[in-house]
């Protein structure tokens, strides 16, 4: 089930990043780790597409879960090679957008993972290795922020209606400014359809008689 779900989260017919889709496979993983390896190992395949829109996808689904789940997601990441396929990528003159993201990832890994006497060195060798090549990493930008893994949280399906109106605010940290596709926490995904919901209310308020706004107020939910 887990792999089928990276596979549509990564499709080539997305327009943008599913990031419900992330979120879901984030909170499996929190559920149950031991399917991280199954995720991974789904990655790196995705990662070897030839189609740019399915490396961006799959990177971004890779920096999602690295923010958002434990050390088990950290130590595959790091021990089944899909470090190296980026860097392989990167050799090799990939689309533009596809080289700035696995450069700002691997640069922003290297140093939180703590550098060459870390746990996971792997990420820091794979920093290093691309600098031999001549790689020139992105420049960082200020509202970067460091990896934070939150609490486990249960599958959105499992969801109520009414949570975007409780007290549920952890803090995910944002990613680079310069992201092709910039990574959403669960909370900024509920705070949005929220201020939907709320907008949607005002107008219907205003034009009770508007079926156009009810059939939006109804996809926001």
């Amino acid at each position: 089930m887990v792999n089928s779900l990276v596979e549509r989260a990564t499709s080539d017919m997305l327009i943008g990043p599913d990031w419900a889709m992330n979120i879901e496979i984030c909170d499996i993983l929190n559920h149950d780790p031991g399917q991280a390896k199954d995720v991974v190992k789904g990655l790196k395949k995705r990662l070897g597409s030839k189609n740019p829109k399915v490396q961006l996808l799959a990177l971004t689904l890779l920096e999602t879960l690295i923010k958002n789940c434990g050390d088990i997601v950290h130590m595959h990441v790091a021990e089944k090679d899909i470090l190296h396929e980026m860097v392989k990528i990167v050799k090799k003159k990939p689309d533009f957008h596809v080289k700035e993201k696995i450069l700002t990832l691997i640069d922003t890994w290297q140093e939180t993972f703590g550098g060459p006497r870390a746990r996971y060195s792997q990420y820091y060798a794979a920093y290093q290795e691309l600098l031999r090549a001549g790689a020139v990493f992105p420049r960082r930008s200020e509202r970067s922020a460091p990896i934070f893994t939150p609490p486990q949280t249960q599958p959105l399906s499992s969801y109520p209606q009414n949570l975007r109106n409780s007290d549920y605010q952890q803090e995910v940290a944002e990613s680079s400014a310069n992201s092709e596709f910039p990574t959403l926490s669960l909370t900024e995904i509920q705070n949005a359809r929220g201020i939907m919901d709320v907008l949607a209310e005002m107008l219907n308020a205003l034009d009770p008689g508007n079926k156009e706004l009810s059939r939006c107020q109804g996809k926001a939910r």
